[in-house]
This record gives C-alpha cells, sequence and structure tokens, in this order.
C-alpha cells in the first residue's frame, strides 16, 4: 500500500501498529486506514487534524455522530490511538470510551432478546443444511455446515481445497481445506483474530465433507467471475445462508448465536461450547456478551 499520500499522523499510527510487539494483521490495519481516512472526509478535515484538535473539539465531534455506540467506539479508538503521540491529556477521551463501551453492552443486550424472537430453532436450520447436500448444492453445503458447526466466520471460508501430499509442499499462508485418507483438516491461518488465537487446526470428520471435498477436487471454495478467490470485503456476497419464512436471509453471527443457545441445552455444553469458541478464535467472554441468547 502506498503511504505517500497519507497525513503524519496516519503513518505514524500505521507505524506504530506494525511495529508494536504484537503488529496487528494487515486486515485490521487496513480497517484502521479506512476508519481514519472515512472519518477524516467525513468530518471535511486535512491533514494532521487529529493531532491538532483539542480534546474537546474531538469529543465534541463522537458526540455529535449519528450512530450506535460502536461506530462512535471505532472513530474514538483511531482518535486515541493518534492522540496518544502527543502532550494532550487523554482522560476526557478514555472516559468517554469508557461509556461508550457500556452503552455498547446495553445495546448488545437488546439486540439479543431482539434476535431471541427472530431467530430459526436449530433444527431448521440444520435440517437446511441436510437438504443442501440432498439436493447436490455441495458448495452452499460446505459454506453452511462449515460456519454453523464450527462457528467459522466468513473470512474463514475463502479457503483453497488441497491433498495431503500437495498442502506438503504448500508456502502460501492461506486457508485449506486439507483432503485426507479418511477425514479432512481445516488450517485457518487468515482470519480475524490469528495474532490473538494463532493458527486453527480443526479435525472434519464428516463424511459429508469428505465426499465433497474429493467430488469437486483441489481449488478455491469462493470463486469470483475472474475465476480468483473474492476479496475479504466482498465475501457476503458468495455466501448464501439460510433465509426465513419472513425473507431474512441470516448472518454467520446469525448461525453463531444458535449453535451456541443449541448447545447450551447439551448435558456436556461448557465443554462443547469451549470447543466452539476455539473453532471460532475468540473468547468464552465474547461469546456470552454477544451471542448468548440465554444471557439474563
Amino acid at each position: 500500500m502506498d503511504y505517500i499520500n497519507f497525513s503524519d499522523e496516519l503513518n505514524q499510527l500505521i507505524n506504530d501498529k506494525t511495529t508494536q510487539p504484537k503488529p496487528v494483521s494487515a486486515n485490521t490495519l487496513k480497517k484502521y486506514i479506512q476508519e481514519y481516512m472515512y472519518l477524516t472526509k467525513s468530518q471535511n478535515k486535512i491533514n494532521n487534524w487529529i493531532t491538532e484538535s483539542s480534546v474537546e473539539n474531538l469529543i465534541k465531534i463522537i458526540n455529535k455522530l449519528d450512530v450506535k455506540a460502536t461506530g462512535k467506539l471505532n472513530d474514538l479508538n483511531i482518535m486515541i490511538m493518534v492522540k496518544k503521540n502527543t502532550m494532550d491529556n487523554l482522560k476526557p477521551l478514555l472516559d468517554l470510551r469508557d461509556t461508550l463501551n457500556k452503552k455498547k453492552l446495553k445495546q448488545t443486550a437488546e439486540l439479543l432478546v431482539k434476535k431471541q424472537n427472530e431467530l430459526p430453532p436449530y433444527e431448521e436450520v440444520d435440517n437446511y443444511i441436510d437438504n443442501l447436500y440432498d439436493t447436490n448444492q455441495y458448495t452452499n453445503f460446505l459454506i453452511n455446515f462449515l460456519t454453523f458447526e464450527f462457528g467459522l466466520r466468513s473470512k474463514d471460508l475463502n479457503l483453497k481445497i488441497i491433498t495431503l501430499e500437495n498442502h506438503k509442499n504448500a508456502i502460501e499462508p492461506l486457508n485449506y481445506l486439507v483432503i485426507r485418507k479418511t477425514d479432512c483438516l481445516l488450517i485457518i491461518a487468515d482470519y480475524k483474530t490469528v495474532n490473538s488465537y494463532g493458527v486453527k487446526r480443526i479435525v472434519v470428520r464428516s463424511r459429508r465433507v469428505l465426499n465433497f471435498a474429493k467430488k469437486v477436487g483441489e481449488g478455491f471454495l469462493l470463486m469470483n467471475r475472474f475465476g480468483e478467490p473474492p476479496k475479504d470485503d466482498g465475501l457476503t456476497y458468495y455466501l448464501n445462508f439460510f433465509t426465513t419464512k419472513d425473507g431474512v436471509r441470516l448472518t454467520e453471527s446469525d448461525y453463531y448465536k444458535i449453535k451456541v443457545k443449541h448447545l447450551q441445552t447439551l448435558p456436556n455444553s461448557l465443554e462443547e461450547l469451549t470447543k466452539l469458541s476455539k473453532y471460532r478464535g475468540s473468547s468464552m467472554a465474547i461469546m456470552n456478551e454477544h451471542y448468548n441468547l440465554n444471557k439474563k
């Protein structure tokens, strides 16, 4: 990426995030840059405007934004990361972040209550996925099965099917579904929280997945019209999840909520929920705060 036309403060932010002890992923860095650029444009600002603005004025900007707490937090965090390189007192910004985090949790809880009444039961989605396989919609089957079974995010599904022998010689840091003799192995190295949780290795013992992988052979699971894997920001176009009778198309986040609710009914629920959070590359705390439909 060409940083020549970026402001000094944005270049400093990029440098901070790529040279810190645990550098952020390329995808996270891209989001920071996009957030900064959008905020700068929407506020009609130029040059090092965050660095040169007072803390009070930055707070006014955040408070005037017509978005939910999550959106305000994204912009506020950009401001804090830039401002930390100045001598300004950041406590008012940090206090505002605490306030917005509390609002975010409240809004998330309200969304979960709403979802509790909107999302279909586990069995309905499970039957839908079975039908995809039975009607030979194999690509959609694999997308839905892996998402529902292992709580995967959309980015995880941008993967390449490969034989075990060829994977031994693969050097690209991609996501792979490795075809083995009696099962498949998911190796997910390119995902949202890889810096925190490392490469994910998931044994997929489903005979249907193995049959599908052998049937279609090696290649990318998702491909655009040029025969190439799609960009991460356009993945939703290629992912067809369950649609409710009211015409609401579910997301991978909805699948995760439904799966979490189902696992809570099992005798070994804690063990299964712990495995699911590891498959997703997330924590039990995040699962409880954002995906637990039974949260009181």
